[in-house]
């Protein structure tokens, strides 16, 4: 189960050998991974890194903020797919 939500602003506190590089900077949750039997991973976009960073729940903590889905996607851009009987997309 998800601890954290989407556009949540965290600090990764306790990182894994694989994020110590980014120990006690804040980024924002933008993936949340919940496979069952597995622990929660969340997708987190630091600042000035390319490629999001997998996290798992125990090495973030919360600062507080909570950005929307318009501060990071704009929709104004979207592309709409419409789906045919047998399954084909085709732009709409």
């Amino acid at each position: 189960m998800s601890h954290f939500a989407f556009y949540q602003e965290v600090r990764l506190i306790r990182p894994a050998p694989h994020n110590r590089a980014l120990a006690g900077r804040t980024g924002v949750i933008l993936g949340i991974g919940d496979a069952p039997g597995l622990p929660a991973s969340y997708g987190i976009s630091f600042e000035g890194e390319e490629q999001m960073v997998c996290c798992e729940q125990r090495e973030l903590e919360p600062t507080g903020r909570q950005f929307r889905r318009e501060d990071f996607y704009d929709d104004t851009k979207a592309v709409r797919v419409r789906v045919d009987r047998d399954g084909r997309g085709h732009l709409a």
